[in-house]
């Protein structure tokens, strides 16, 4: 199979990739590692297509992390990626974190993983499979750098997509401008497959900076289509816009007073609006017939008992590498709709998951007319408290020697 950029002029079913490879915290596989990723495009995953998050280095050199802070995946100093030297990363030993009470706290295992740099990453998964597809993704402000670094190794040219945000980049022309200034080789217009991103939460920035009023869905909605059509109008090597997207439903906000709420749930609404735009607006399909619509399945980091005894669910913080709590008013369904696995994917060609696989099945079941029930929670990343795992592990021990007593009694019985 050739990789996915020699396939944009094809209609394929939903194309799914694994978000930060094929991670597994219970088999000591942590993610955005060489064995994540070649668990999901090696032998084993036989998959083709995975997303890889990148932190650059002080002297801007694409490192794996997920975090801009090494701390939750490492024993590296509790600082930004970005103030260390690529020398001082390489090869440290990746880690993973005990849990308690909601809490990563300072005892951990290690792996079998060190620190990675991305170009002899990208370069051994490409020996094992040549016809993979990787996301990078770049957030913040360093997607312009690492844009310019793409356009020098023209080796990823038809291998690797890079995403990138609103966050940083008012337009699609200081996009561009920024990637000018680091002295992009000459055709990085045409080499680099680009992503842009639109998260729902980022419209009512994009409406102050464009002067529109930020509440009303049809003002959030032009913002972002201000936004998509600046990137588009830059004539870059743009293959997909990414739309994140939880679908909810006004209704679900009902006898809430809270502006701040109601706000976003008119941003996710308008998020699916600018599906639509991408995915089906005939000016659009017209001067861009190839583009994709991408989007992501985005489960909660973890969950976990907190102090009063009630599970409750989190996501990271980019820049600290520490635990967020989900927000447990009408906001929670939000979060709960990015994490669904079938929901944004439903009107989606690609879909970057933290699920692949019920990801895949729903798509399948829905080809034979049959809607499956699924919802946000996630076993395998529900985390068993430290103290659990001890009182397991002594529960265990116990059972074992009272078996072990029971069959010396037993012995002793037969030979008398």
């Amino acid at each position: 199979m050739s990789n996915l950029l020699d396939r944009l002029d094809e209609d394929l079913p939903l194309q799914v990739f694994e978000h930060r490879g094929m991670y597994d915290l219970g088999k000591g596989v942590q993610e955005c590692t060489r064995t994540s990723l070649l668990a999901a495009l090696g032998p084993v995953g036989k998959r083709n297509l995975t997303e890889l998050d990148i932190a650059l280095t002080s002297d801007n050199v694409p490192a794996a992390f997920h975090e801009f802070n090494p701390w939750r995946v490492s024993l590296l100093p509790d600082t930004l990626v970005r103030n260390l030297h690529s020398n001082e990363i390489q090869g440290s030993p990746v880690i993973i974190r005990d849990f308690e009470r909601g809490k990563h706290t300072e005892t951990y295992s290690r792996t079998d993983d060190v620190v990675e740099l991305i170009e002899p990453l990208l370069d051994d998964v490409f020996k094992v499979n040549q016809c993979a597809t990787v996301f990078l993704d770049g957030r913040e402000f360093e997607a312009h750098i690492i844009t310019s670094w793409l356009s020098h190794r023209t080796k990823y040219r038809q291998r690797v997509i890079l995403l990138f945000y609103t966050f940083k980049y008012a337009n699609g022309k200081a996009f561009a401008e920024a990637v000018e200034r680091e002295g992009p080789a000459l055709n990085w217009r045409e080499t680099v497959a680009l992503t842009p991103v639109i998260f729902p939460d980022e419209l009512p920035k994009l409406a102050k900076h464009f002067d529109l009023p930020d509440f009303e869905v049809d003002d959030l909605y032009a913002a972002g289509k201000l936004w998509i059509d600046s990137i588009l109008e830059e004539s870059m090597r743009t293959v997909a816009i990414q739309i994140m997207m939880a679908r909810v439903k006004l209704c679900q906000t009902d006898g809430c007073n809270d502006s701040t709420i109601k706000q976003a749930f008119n941003a996710d609404c308008a998020a699916v609006n600018l599906a639509e735009y991408v995915k089906n607006d005939p000016h659009v399909r017209e001067a861009y017939p190839h583009l994709k619509l991408s989007t992501g399945t985005r489960a909660y980091a973890f969950s976990s008992k907190a102090v009063h005894g009630e599970r409750c669910y989190f996501t990271m913080s980019l820049l600290s590498g520490r635990e967020i709590p989900w927000e447990t008013d009408e906001r929670r369904f939000l979060r709960e709709g990015y994490a669904t696995p079938g929901n944004a994917a439903e009107k989606a060609d690609w879909v970057i998951s933290d699920r692949s696989e019920d990801d895949m099945a729903i798509c399948q079941w829905r080809e034979h007319g049959i809607n499956r029930e699924v919802d946000f929670r996630y076993p395998p990343l529900d985390a068993i408290e430290a103290s659990e795992a001890s009182e397991a592990s002594e529960a265990s021990e116990a059972s074992e020697a009272s078996e072990a007593s029971e069959a010396s009694e037993i012995d002793a019985s037969l030979r008398n």
